[in-house]
C-alpha cells in the first residue's frame, strides 16, 4: 500500500514540512485534520461505524466522516475528497458551516496522534441508501436523534472527541430550539 504523505506542523500550527502518516503516528509529529458532522432537516447527526480493520479506534461510532488533510490540501479540499472516499457523496458548499479548531493529543496502542482537527457541520440532507462505503474505513452509517448521540457519548460507543461534542451538544440544541 502506498504510504500517504501529509503535512507536518509544529506545535504553534505552522507548517514546518511533508512527513509520511505513518511516522507522523508513531512519533507524535503534529498534523492537521477534518471533521464533519453530517446533520439532516430533522436535527438527526449521520454516523458512521468505523471498520474492524481501522488502527485507530476499530468498531466504533464516530462522526460522518473525518480524515488527514493531504499534502499542499486546504481544510476545505481535504473534506471534499473524504466526503467523496468514505461514503461517496458530494459536499453542498453552501451548507458547510465551518464550527473550530480543537487540539487533539491520542494516544492509542502504538498510535500517537497529535492533530490540529478542523470541525464542520455539514446541513445537508444525505439518503442514506446511496451512500457507498469505503470499505477500509467504513462498515455502517445511521441517523441518530440529538438523544441518541449523547447516549453514545455518555456510554463511550462513540470515538471520543470530547471538546466537540460539548460545542457540538450547544449549537445542535440552540438549532433544536430554533426550529
Amino acid at each position: 500500500m502506498e504510504h500517504e504523505q501529509i503535512d507536518e506542523y509544529n506545535k504553534l500550527g505552522e507548517k514546518i514540512g511533508v512527513v509520511d502518516k505513518e511516522i507522523a503516528h508513531r512519533d507524535g509529529l503534529w498534523h492537521k485534520a477534518v471533521h464533519v458532522w453530517i446533520v439532516n432537516d430533522n436535527n438527526e447527526i449521520l454516523l458512521q461505524y468505523r471498520c474492524a480493520e481501522k488502527s485507530l479506534y476499530p468498531n466504533l461510532w464516530d462522526c460522518s466522516f473525518a480524515g488527514h488533510i493531504g499534502v499542499g490540501e486546504s481544510s476545505i479540499e481535504g473534506l471534499i475528497r473524504e466526503g467523496k472516499e468514505e461514503l461517496g457523496i458530494e459536499v453542498d458548499l453552501e451548507k458547510l458551516e465551518f464550527v473550530m479548531t480543537t487540539v487533539e493529543n491520542v494516544v492509542y496502542e502504538k498510535i500517537i496522534s497529535n492533530e490540529f482537527d478542523d470541525v464542520y457541520i455539514l446541513r445537508q440532507n444525505i439518503d442514506i441508501n446511496e451512500i457507498k462505503f469505503q470499505k477500509e474505513e467504513v462498515s455502517d452509517a445511521k441517523y441518530v436523534s440529538l438523544e441518541k448521540f449523547f447516549e453514545f457519548i455518555e456510554k463511550g460507543d462513540i470515538v471520543p472527541h470530547k471538546i466537540e461534542y460539548m460545542v457540538l451538544k450547544e449549537i445542535l440544541l440552540k438549532d433544536r430550539k430554533n426550529k
